[in-house]
């Protein structure tokens, strides 16, 4: 289907077995020596364990199609049951007619085989796959197999191939005979991020008879991220990505598809989107303040609320102290509270006040009866009705962050759903854009008069020139994905789109482990958003911002000299990755250390120092006052 829009012959990302794509890792390469080695050394005993789809089964048709017209081989695919199954097994598979039912029979048997193998000059070979099946007892029966042998040497050599619940096996006390047999064990681990974009690059290769780079670095890092690097997981999602961007016409697979096609496989479905008439933020905040209770110092109206200090409204992250809606005979109304016109809330009166606040033009009021379990307080025709609970649980108003303060921890707002789109659509593209470099600009500690002698920039080029004439500077990113902005730990602006699909720009200003902040979106504090909301909005487009503290060139390379290698080599002493004196000569060994900094980072290990290098190096280092986006605390 999409194999002529890619300009490919064939499916490049079939999960049947094809070995014209084989492909081998560092990690697939040791293994195949390991298992070599120790069957040309007739070791008795050889146990390859690993997750389901690394590639055992790959690895061990790349060591059968090594093997000599020397050796007689047998392969079990499915694990026998029995001890008495596996002689019996052995014995098909060696085009033997197995002898009866007995196990002492079959042993016999089969001993004589290996003798009369032995005397002719060949090696016997038994490779079990799915190993971790093996009941105990079968595996007993296979340590028992390794007792045939002459003076000097085994009659039979064994690999066992498993998921890594062999291994627990192994390890087992019942089983520790069989271990102490098993001279080569190795784990086949996953593929690195390096390796899965080799893997896929080598396997598109091999389908269209030329390279062809149909994925973006992006996207390949969104692939290794959600398969783990586990062949067969980067298999099928590559496959569902070339279909997904087939479908849109996308000649270039870019992280949002990867995200698209994982969310189809895994049957999934978008963040939830509430119904296009909670698009005013104003609203919903008034709908969430009215149901507090004990509420102190908050002003609540139809065209929004001020004071949005956690202090001021007395409602903290987990929405206690709420008012339950009165329904028909379902809920009763705490007596006491005041509504926003100063009048106490009764049973009588909220419904009404709910439909005056709550209810926009052309929408169905809510009536009293229908407000039941859920205290539906809105609803739309034919949207989704939004729970006040849900609404509540979300919402944490907070005092903003000084003015030009570096501080690493945020007072933030949580909100529920996808109110940043709506958020962003209720500014224009010119106000959101200002803002948040109005953030930024704070972030550094610059002054606020930079618009004073600038118009506000129109789109990315002249924010970057901007920014850049006030000494910092920029990295563009096309294809970026949090995990990446997470590394380089710097504020970011990022482009997001709206509930209507418009684009804005925002500040990112803290990456946690579950949720991201942004700062500029409201008018005071922080909005703090969940990663998978920002995921969804947000196609991989950032600025990161950072500042030079050095005077360096924007690359350093190996064979450079210069005070700005002294500084280099300084520094990744204090690092522990160098331990060379600070010639000024960018040898190779400062090359080595710098790679070895880079793949820590998780960064291209080419051992030039450019812009994402600089910044690892500024941030690792405590001297240098980097406005960071990782919390000191790790929170998330």
């Amino acid at each position: 289907m999409y194999t002529a829009f890619y300009g490919l012959f064939e499916k490049p990302f079939s999960l049947s077995p094809d070995p014209r794509y084989l492909f081998f890792a560092d990690g697939h390469r040791e293994a195949l020596a390991h298992l070599r080695y120790g069957i040309d050394q007739g070791e008795g005993f050889i146990a390859v364990t690993g997750e389901v789809g690394t590639g055992k089964s790959t690895l061990c048709r790349a060591l059968i199609e090594g093997l000599g017209e020397d050796t007689e081989l047998a392969f079990l695919f499915n694990p026998p049951r029995s001890a008495t199954e596996l002689l019996q097994a052995i014995a098909h598979e060696f085009g033997l007619v197995p002898a009866g039912h007995q196990r002492h029979g079959l042993n016999d048997q089969l001993n004589q085989f290996l003798v009369d193998r032995k005397q002719q000059g060949l090696r016997v070979l038994l490779i079990i796959d799915e190993a971790q099946n093996l009941d105990t007892d079968v595996l007993e029966e296979i340590r028992l197999l390794s007792n045939l042998e002459t003076a000097n040497s085994k009659l039979i050599q064994i690999v066992l191939l498993g998921q890594p619940e062999l291994d627990r096996k192994l390890d087992s006390r019942e089983l520790r005979q069989l271990r102490e047999r098993i001279s080569v064990r190795w784990f086949l681990g996953p593929l690195s991020r390096v390796e899965t974009g080799a893997y896929v690059a080598h396997r598109l290769q091999v389908a269209a008879g030329e390279k062809r780079d149909v994925f973006t670095a992006g996207a390949l890092r969104e692939i290794f991220r959600r398969s783990g690097g586990i062949p067969r997981r980067i298999n099928l999602l590559a496959d569902r990505c070339l279909l997904a961007g087939f479908g849109a016409s996308e000649h270039q697979i870019r992280r949002a598809v990867v995200r698209r096609a994982a969310a189809e496989i895994a049957g999934g479905r978008a963040p939830r989107r509430l119904g296009a008439s909670w698009l005013n933020p104003r609203i919903a905040l008034a709908a969430a303040l009215f149901f507090v209770s004990g509420a102190v110092g908050a002003w609540v109206g139809q065209s929004g609320f001020v004071g949005n200090s956690t202090d001021d409204i007395g409602l903290d992250s987990d929405a206690q102290g709420v008012a339950p809606v009165a329904s028909a005979g379902t809920h009763t109304t705490e007596v006491g509270k005041k509504n926003i016109a100063g009048e106490t809330a009764t049973a009588d009166t909220q419904p009404a006040i709910l439909n005056s606040i709550l209810t926009p033009k052309g929408s169905a009021p809510v009536r009293e009866s229908e407000m039941g379990e859920s205290e539906t307080v809105y609803a739309t025709d034919g949207a989704d009705t939004v729970d006040a609970q849900d609404v509540l649980a979300g919402i944490k108003a907070v005092a903003p962050s000084p003015v030009g303060s570096r501080g690493d921890r945020l007072r933030n707002t949580i909100l529920p759903g996808n109110f940043l789109g709506r958020l962003l659509d209720s500014q224009d593209a010119t106000s959101a854009r200002e803002a948040a470099l109005v953030s930024i600009f704070d972030a550094y500690a610059m002054p606020r008069d930079w618009n004073t002698a600038w118009k506000v920039p129109a789109n990315d080029d002249e924010t970057v020139a901007l920014i850049e004439s006030r000494g910092l500077h920029v990295l563009r990113i096309s294809d970026a994905d949090l995990d990446e902005l997470r590394e380089l730990n710097h504020p970011v602006l990022m482009t997001i789109r709206t509930e209507l699909g418009d684009t804005r720009t925002v500040a990112l200003r803290q990456l946690g482990t579950k949720r991201a902040t942004f700062l500029g979106v409201i008018e005071e504090g922080a909005l703090e958003v969940s990663l998978s909301e920002v995921e969804y909005l947000w196609d991989g487009e950032a600025l990161v911002v950072w500042e030079p503290f050095e005077t360096i060139p924007n690359v350093l390379v190996r064979g450079q000299r210069g005070n700005g290698v002294i500084w280099l080599q300084r520094v990744l002493g204090e690092l522990g990755v160098y331990s060379g004196a600070a010639t000024g000569t960018f040898d190779e060994s400062t090359e080595r250390s710098v790679r070895i900094l880079q793949a820590d980072a998780m960064l291209e290990p080419d051992g030039a120092v450019g812009p994402r290098t600089q910044m690892v190096l500024y941030e690792k280092l405590p001297r240098y006052d980097v406005p960071r986006l990782k919390s000191k605390e790790g929170s998330g």
